[in-house]
């Protein structure tokens, strides 16, 4: 879009909303664009906009729902979104955290399978819905074809790196992983409980209290209730006592504007 014209972006909000909040949105919208929407750009961006359902959640709140239909996919606009999976055995294993400019159901609407995951929004979270046809009806085939083989790349190399994690290092320092990832030099602050934070680096909450106990008795990390900020993000990453690593993985660091 050659220009910021914010005023020509109108967003559906529901019945009680805010106009104030749905232009908020327009604007995230148009600094956010996700790699679904890659090659829609000028008056079509602005068309499809219009045709998007603003939700903002103040409350934690399930917007898919593992083994059930949805005909809609939502852009996360601001705050976070819990993507976990329920197993044959029941246990719930929390696989992602998506953030601003991630797109949630899109593989199910394309697919017309149902949701694989649940998706939970973190509390104040704000999306746009859409559907498959108002997609089709914007981006050619061949350019959606390519945007989702970017979409399955990305996540194929982040579960790559996952796996390899998860099997070649010990809980602390998946945990220290996990928090260099949920965070970055400009915005400290992990905003994950205890409980999601042994989900995430799968250990037992007693091993992440034991190991967050060190790192705040080190001055690495500061705690408090539902929120962890990294105090010193170079200890962190590097070399722990006891430890034949030089230092962590490298990690995606999410970022506010969803790159």
């Amino acid at each position: 879009m050659a220009s910021r014209d914010i005023s020509a972006i109108r967003l559906r909000h529901p019945p009680g909303g805010s106009a104030i909040l749905a232009r908020r949105a327009a604007e995230m919208l148009h600094e956010r664009r996700p790699d679904l929407l890659k090659g829609l750009d000028g008056a079509a961006f602005q068309d499809f906009l219009a045709t998007c359902s603003l939700h903002h959640h103040p409350k934690p709140h399930e917007i898919l729902r593992q083994d059930e239909p949805t005909d809609h996919c939502y852009l996360i606009l601001q705050g976070r979104v819990e993507v976990s999976v329920i197993d044959v055995n029941g246990n719930r294993v929390l696989a992602h955290i998506a953030n601003p400019g991630e797109v949630m159901g899109e593989v199910e609407i394309f697919s017309g399978r149902v949701c694989a995951a649940t998706c939970t929004t973190w509390p104040d979270t704000m999306l746009a819905a859409f559907s498959a046809e108002k997609i089709m009806a914007c981006l050619p085939a061949e350019t959606l074809l390519r945007n989702f083989a970017g979409i399955f790349h990305d996540r194929l190399t982040r579960d790559n790196a996952q796996q390899s994690v998860a099997m070649f290092y010990a809980a602390e320092d998946r945990i220290r992983i996990h928090l260099l990832s949920l965070t970055a030099p400009d915005r400290p602050e992990a905003l994950i409980s205890q409980n999601n934070l042994a989900l995430l680096a799968g250990c037992s909450r007693q091993t992440v209290n034991q190991t967050l106990a060190h790192l705040r008795g080190a001055g690495i990390v500061e705690i408090t209730r539902g929120t962890i900020r990294v105090l010193d993000r170079a200890r962190l990453q590097g070399p722990r006592p006891g430890s034949d690593l030089t230092a962590l993985p490298q990690t995606t660091v999410p970022r506010e504007d969803g790159a």
